[in-house]
């Protein structure tokens, strides 16, 4: 059964984390053969838990072996007993070179993509991510996270519905995208969020519905992890590393079922975002900001006017004294 390709249509300050500052990187050249794709001479830095082939002068592979390894650490609880075998990160010059490299139906938005039980990534090179207004580093944990998360619970890998990947993915990379909190704000208030069982198999094509895709996946694990805490979150994936199936495994751990949960979500999103909405539309708070300096305005012209009619009374009041 072949496995899932997850797509990312998207830093953190170091932390210690027991590595290296500067993981030992090997590097050398070698010839690869994609599918779809003339041969061609590509580099390979390696470390100790990953291989980054890239097009020599085209990015440099130090940043990027760095960024791996330090996530790497930080997901322990998911690389415990993780097979020795390297995870390969391929980082992709060009969109062409991307999606021929991809070798499979993948949107155009994509930036990158993660084949977890083959152990590969695909990115698209850092300054394409940078012209979507996005970072490496989020774009690499993020699927780094697919990985590690495939190998961890592919007992249960097939029943783990799309929005929770995706969302733990989003939790674990902590990814934030302006974009997608607005896309998820004006779905919220206009009242068209997708149902979560719409969002177990597939997400839609379309980048604007895929993007409230990825907002409500974000959005349902943080929301999950705030009123569950992070322990429960750990428990339901021990769950599924067991092999339980997602659902036994989420009422389990959670309490609700799915969509019990999935009801009590959105029933809490317009109470959590009623004052993130005005400040997030442009207008609502370009306008509210000149209402205030109006007001400013206003309160001071009436203070001086207040001033000046005090000094007029204490200056007739002194013309009386002299006149007497």
């Amino acid at each position: 059964m072949p496995s899932r390709i997850y797509t990312n249509n998207v830093s953190r300050s170091r932390e210690e984390t027991g590595m290296p500052t500067q993981p030992t990187i090997a590097v050398f050249s070698l010839w690869l053969l994609f599918p779809a794709a003339a041969s061609a001479v590509w580099e390979v830095a390696e470390s100790p838990h990953f291989r980054v082939y890239f097009r020599a002068g085209t990015v440099a592979p130090a940043p990027i072996v760095q960024h791996a390894e330090e996530f790497y650490a930080e997901m322990h609880r998911l690389t415990r007993g993780m097979p020795n075998a390297k995870i390969d990160i391929r980082i992709c010059h060009t969109q062409a070179d991307f999606q021929a490299a991809v070798h499979a139906p993948i949107q155009d938005w994509a930036v990158g993509c993660a084949f977890p039980r083959q152990r590969r990534i695909f990115i698209q090179n850092p300054t394409h991510l940078a012209l979507a207004k996005l970072q490496l580093a989020q774009v690499l944990r993020h699927e780094i996270a697919h990985v590690l998360f495939w190998q961890y619970t592919q007992k249960a890998s097939a029943d783990i519905p799309l929005w929770f990947v995706e969302g733990i993915a989003i939790y674990l990379a902590k990814e934030w995208v302006p974009s997608r909190h607005e896309t998820l704000l004006s779905r919220i208030f206009s009242n068209t969020l997708m149902p979560l069982s719409e969002l177990a198999r597939e997400f839609p094509t379309a980048q604007g519905d895929a993007d409230l895709a990825y907002a409500q996946s974000q959005d349902a694990l943080r929301w999950l992890v705030e009123v569950k805490g992070s322990e429960t979150l750990w428990a339901l994936v021990e769950h599924l590393h067991a092999g339980h199936p997602f659902h036994t495994a989420f009422e389990d751990t959670v309490g609700w079922d799915v969509a019990t949960f999935d009801a009590r979500w959105r029933a809490s999103l317009p109470e959590r975002y009623q004052w993130m909405a005005l400040f997030s539309n442009v207008y609502l708070f370009w306008g509210g900001i000149g209402g205030l300096a109006l007001l400013s305005y206003l309160f001071c012209r009436q203070r001086r006017r207040k001033h000046l009619k005090k000094l007029a009374e204490q200056e007739q009041e002194i013309d009386a004294f002299f006149e007497a």
